[in-house]
């Protein structure tokens, strides 16, 4: 009989040592198939569901969230409790990003004022200089601003007349003081207005020596034509309608967008590097040009922009890319990967309480991956003592 019951017992241990090896007890909807003897003395039915270890209170008994390991459960070998640490860590952080003008080196051009375009001189693609003429308009309006030109140099003319033959008269001696006061004052608002007038042709784009001619939109910088939407014969009285689009695309932003909790890691200067879908393989090096101030208040993300020489062309604006940061050591929250227990798409540590092996699982932020270690973003604080080893068994 002796002998009988340590047989049993040694079976009973071999078999808890099975379920925590094999881990089979983790699911409660497992099955397994058994051949036990009932008190009755009757063999249980093969593939009956068994009873999973973690409800037997001798290894596990749970309160909620909360998971208590008692003395005698053979999971508490299994298990490592330590505190949790802060190193200095190294992180890569890679963010999507995109190709973008620069602004800068942008200039998107409108109708000066309505009227009729009756000429293209450069098409879609096209390379242009600076002040090089784009296009030629019949603008109503400038004809009214060459006559009031006109009428301001006829009236300047006459004002300067007056005054000469006043001041000879004053010479003379048969002029009044008066009479000459009121013709200098006459003279110089008559070229007052003269000047307006010219002012206003020159911000209209006709040159005060060019009356009659039409209005000539010019570039304002230099670069390629990267839109139009213009055609000879159109009339357009939306001064706000972008006819075309010039841009400098020597040099490019890659604009990256960094989520609200990364933001610490990315400082300008910083060097950045840049993998682009169009050119698998090839990477390219830069630094950040700054960081944005302003968080989208959607994505949660701002925006961090690097610059990249672009004189051959191969960057395009609208173009992905992925770009990766290589943060300078900072001081981070790290557990071991064992320590991490994985539900759908969240991830928990289990932490001990102030009663010893009390556990609390608590849900937790993971941010970079290096080794056997992870780096905690949220939700676990330094000197925190969470189980780092077989975490998975109090699931």
């Amino acid at each position: 009989m002796h002998h009988g019951s340590s047989l049993a017992a040694a079976a009973r241990a071999l078999a808890v040592l099975s379920w925590l090896a094999a881990g089979a007890w983790l699911g409660a909807g497992c099955e397994r198939v058994t051949s036990t003897t009932s008190a009755g003395g009757a063999a249980a039915t093969p593939g009956a569901t068994s009873t999973p270890p973690s409800s037997d209170p001798t290894l596990l008994r749970r309160d909620g969230e909360r998971v208590f390991v008692p003395e005698a459960s053979p999971v508490r070998s299994r298990l490592l409790v330590a505190p949790v640490e802060s190193k200095s860590i190294q992180t890569r952080l890679v963010v999507p990003a995109s190709v973008e003008s620069d602004p800068a080196r942008t200039a998107k051009i409108t109708p000066p004022l309505a009227g009729r375009v009756v000429k293209l001189f450069v098409r879609f693609g096209d390379t242009v200089r600076k002040d090089q003429p784009l296009l030629a308009m019949d603008a109503p309006d400038l004809v009214s601003a060459q006559t009031d030109y006109l009428r301001a140099k006829s009236a300047e003319a006459q004002s300067q007349r007056t005054l000469a033959r006043q001041k000879d008269l004053q010479q003379h001696g048969i002029g009044a003081q008066k009479e000459l006061e009121q013709a200098d004052t006459e003279a110089a608002v008559a070229a007052s207005e003269l000047e307006r007038a010219a002012v206003r042709l020159r911000l209209l784009g006709s040159d005060p020596g060019q009356l009659g001619k039409q209005l000539i939109v010019r570039s304002p910088i230099a670069g390629r034509i990267v839109e139009s939407a213009v055609a000879p014969g159109e009339f357009h009285n939306d001064q706000n309608a972008v006819l075309m689009t010039i841009a400098d695309l020597s040099s490019v932003w890659v604009t990256a967008h960094v989520q609200e909790k990364d933001i610490r890691r990315v400082h300008q200067g910083q060097e950045a590097v840049a993998l682009f879908v169009a050119y698998p393989g090839e990477k390219l090096v830069g630094h950040v040009l700054f960081v944005g101030d302003l968080l989208d208040p959607d994505t949660r993300t701002i925006k961090v922009r690097v610059a990249f020489d672009n004189r051959d062309s191969r960057l395009k604006p609208g173009m992905f890319a992925t770009m990766t940061f290589t943060s300078a050591p900072l001081p981070e929250v790290v557990v071991k990967t064992t320590a991490l227990v994985l539900q759908g798409d969240h991830s928990y540590v289990f932490a001990e309480l102030a009663v010893p092996w009390t556990f609390e699982r608590r849900p937790v932020e993971v941010g970079e991956t290096q080794g056997e270690l992870a780096v905690i973003s949220k939700g676990l604080e330094a000197g925190t003592r969470v189980v780092m080893r077989d975490a998975v068994l109090l699931q």
